[in-house]
């Protein structure tokens, strides 16, 4: 027993071990983490939406995720709902639009207790819509089948600095009930900015706050999008080659964790021009790329650190390096050791 117990303790502490430095960051090289698994769960096919730029997973009907992609110009305009692996569910038409193309990434929230679905009409390559960027709201709608039509709200914003900036990153926060909103700059620095969340805005036109810029802009630039986990505990933002995250500290604003050195996510692969990512719960993500053709989804799983004093009868000597690692699948804790499943208790799961 102590001699299996000796053997799941060095394993776990081998488990629980960041290995590796990433990208430069503000000078310092990031901590690669490794608690994420990557495995292709589904396609996001051209005949459902071409070119995908934006994916937020419901709030109202979990299990499914909001997607957009670039064709939603002039009056035919939509978002749709897709299961995991990439088939059509519900398709929802925009009414009330007020004109602007250009739309970048979806993100849902929790308002005074109601879910909504943000939209992010904010790219310009072109720099030419100064002060003319537009986040449309509305509650999220039950996802059933068939297609429905919805009339959105909307919030015009412009820059501190007056300046026309290119965005294709809108994250919710459930915590500050604050929008998060990161500019893609190419060879340079990419700047985070924020605006609470409110219903009574009207049509006057807000100014975002600076909250920090994101890294040196020698990596981590021409930034494509984010999200905000549903429980505000972590924020991921990506460009096509690297998804880096921050981990809030309690409930402290998230402009403060802003403010610190994230982490980056070893599993992730380079996308052609990946753009969509959205938070399922606090140890799942869904990202696609923005193509013309069908494209993979691809379902990132955070494998959580195990207690050090769990002993498993069953894990037997073996010369390999051990793999130990905990998750969480359907609300229980299960426990893998070199492949084979255990459940909390330390009972092999057959």
């Amino acid at each position: 027993m102590l001699k299996h117990f000796c053997f799941l303790f060095v394993a776990l502490t081998i488990a629980m071990t960041t290995f590796g430095a990433g990208i430069n960051y503000n000078g310092t090289n990031l901590t690669l983490n490794n608690d994420f698994t990557r495995t292709q769960c589904g396609t996001s096919f051209k005949n459902v939406m071409k070119e995908v730029s934006g994916f937020a997973c419901s709030r109202q009907t979990p299990g499914y995720i909001w997607q957009h992609g670039d064709e939603n110009t002039g009056s035919n305009k939509k978002i749709v709902a897709i299961t995991p692996d990439g088939n059509l569910q519900m398709t929802v038409n925009i009414s009330n639009d007020p004109g602007r193309d250009d739309w970048e990434d979806i993100a849902t929230g929790t308002f005074n207790g109601v879910n909504y679905i943000f939209i992010g009409a904010i790219g310009d390559n072109d720099l030419q819509y100064n002060n003319s960027y537009y986040i449309y709201y509305f509650e999220e709608p039950a996802i059933t089948s068939g297609t429905i039509t919805v009339n959105v709200n909307y919030i015009r914003y412009g820059y501190p600095d007056n300046k026309a900036h290119n965005t294709e990153t809108l994250m919710y926060d459930n915590i500050d009930n604050t929008f998060y909103i990161a500019d893609k700059v190419k060879d340079g620095v990419c700047t985070l900015y924020s605006l609470p969340f409110d219903l009574s805005y009207g049509t006057g036109t807000q100014t975002l706050t600076l909250v920090t810029p994101l890294g040196n802009g020698s990596k981590f630039n021409f930034l494509t999008g984010g999200d905000i986990s549903p429980d505000g505990k972590w924020m991921a933002i990506k460009n096509k080659k690297y998804v880096l995250l921050w981990e809030r500290n309690g409930n402290e604003s998230l402009a403060t964790t802003a403010l610190r050195a994230p982490v980056q996510i070893a599993a992730y692969q380079e996308e052609a021009q990946g753009e969509a990512i959205a938070w399922f719960d606090a140890t799942t993500f869904y990202t696609t790329s923005d193509q013309k053709n069908d494209t993979p989804i691809y379902k990132y799983v955070r494998v959580l650190d195990t207690d050090d004093d769990t002993a498993i009868d069953e894990v037997k000597d073996t010369d390999q390096q051990p793999t130990v690692r905990k998750i969480i699948r359907d609300g229980a804790v299960y426990i893998i050791v070199n492949g084979v499943e255990y459940n909390a208790a330390g009972q092999r799961i057959k």
